[in-house]
């Protein structure tokens, strides 16, 4: 037999290990993004350091194994404790307020990341707000049980539509509705989403109204009403913003309130879905749409293109593609300040839709004062809106 020397480490070699290894892992533990980091590196550490120490063993070297089998797992389970019990609590809180405003496979994803999900940030989102036309009159008509029977019916359908479009519920302001798409997770095609959650908010709103009428439900007015929808794409702040115990996710910016302008001058041009510019470059190879109008909204100077999203590509109505054509023939005849012109295609857009067409008329109306009082050189044919 071969005579073996065991030569011992230092004693104090083992809390030295300990002294490295313990901090790290808690470090790891407690301010990694990566869950596999979370668990894999003190896993890994757990099971590694024992192998490595019998290997050494066989060369007659004694590396201590004692304290770290007693202090390693304590600082490991410890920091996991730890995490369970409050990241656990900390997602319990924010997956309470986001199951009411997103999809539940949204809830789920935004969770993954979340520090990145408390922390927010600027990200390229399409703006939604909507609002019902004329409710006021409508909620003055109503006894409280009955009014409250139809905002729920209709808040409870849209914000179906909404959410099924993976947006997010920002918020209800009375009947107006709020919504983000593209955040808190990004979503590649959030202007399509945004557009097609529209049209279907359309779509049921008139399904709605056929069965509150086949039903005598509510009033004529709410049998009646019609919707406003304004979306526009661009930069936004969007982040969880409140109180500890108030706070809700939400949007800034800019792009915000150009979605909210959109949606109110909405009723100057008689259409239920105003977009802008940046939303119509986005959705037009899939949505058909109508050039509306260019405008300086108030507080702003540059200028805004309005454009109607109308419906689908393919599923338009004949009626209104030759009407739509004509108003945009108008419109360039407009700006040119060929105004009888304009005038006469504006005339036959109305003739072509076979019903009143509000943003036309309006259109006329500015021509016949442009023939009265021609603009100076420096017109632009863009129309300074004087309220929000």
């Amino acid at each position: 037999m071969e005579n073996h020397i065991l030569k011992m480490s230092p004693s104090w070699l083992g809390f030295l290990i300990l002294l490295i290894l313990v901090p790290s892992t808690v470090y790891i533990g407690l301010f990694s993004n990566h869950v596999n980091l979370r668990i894999g590196i003190p896993t890994a550490i757990l099971f590694i350091y024992p192998i490595l120490s019998f290997l050494i063993f066989r060369f007659d070297i004694h590396l201590p194994l004692g304290e770290f089998l007693i202090g390693y797992p304590i600082g490991f389970f410890g920091s996991l404790a730890y995490l369970t019990l409050t990241e656990g609590a900390e997602k319990r809180k924010y997956s309470k307020v986001l199951s009411n405003m997103v999809d539940p496979t949204i809830v789920s994803e935004a969770l993954n990341d979340l520090e990145a999900l408390k922390r927010g940030g600027e990200m390229q989102i399409t703006a939604f707000f909507s609002d019902v036309a004329g409710f006021s009159n409508i909620s003055e008509q109503l006894n409280s049980k009955d009014l409250a029977a139809l905002l729920n019916e209709y808040l409870s359908a849209m914000t179906i539509i909404l959410k099924e479009n993976k947006g997010t519920l920002d918020k209800y302001i009375g009947d107006a509705v709020v919504g983000i798409f593209g955040a808190p997770i990004v979503r590649k095609e959030h202007f399509y989403e945004a557009a097609i959650a529209s049209l279907d908010m359309i779509d049921k709103l008139e399904d709605l109204k056929k069965y509150w009428t086949a039903n005598n439900l509510y009033i004529k007015d709410a049998q009646e009403m019609n919707v406003r929808i304004g979306l526009n794409t661009g930069l936004a702040k969007v982040g969880f913003m409140g109180t500890d115990n108030l706070a809700s996710y939400t949007m800034m910016g800019d792009t915000v309130n150009l979605a909210a302008r959109l949606e109110a001058a909405g009723k100057d041009y008689g259409v239920s879905i105003l977009i802008s510019e940046n939303t119509n470059n986005l959705i037009k190879e899939r949505m058909f749409t109508r050039e509306m109008d260019a405008v300086r909204v108030k507080g702003k100077n540059e200028p805004v293109k309005l454009y109607e999203l109308i419906s689908r590509r393919g599923q338009t109505d004949p009626k209104v593609l030759e009407s739509s054509a004509l108003y945009e023939e108008g419109f360039k005849l407009y700006l040119k300040r060929e105004w009888k012109n304009a005038i006469s295609r504006f005339e036959e857009a109305i003739n072509a839709k076979g019903k009143k067409d509000k943003a036309a008329t309006m259109l006329i109306d500015r021509c016949q004062f442009y023939l009265a009082n021609p603009p100076d050189e420096s017109w632009d044919g863009v129309f300074t809106r004087t309220h929000k």
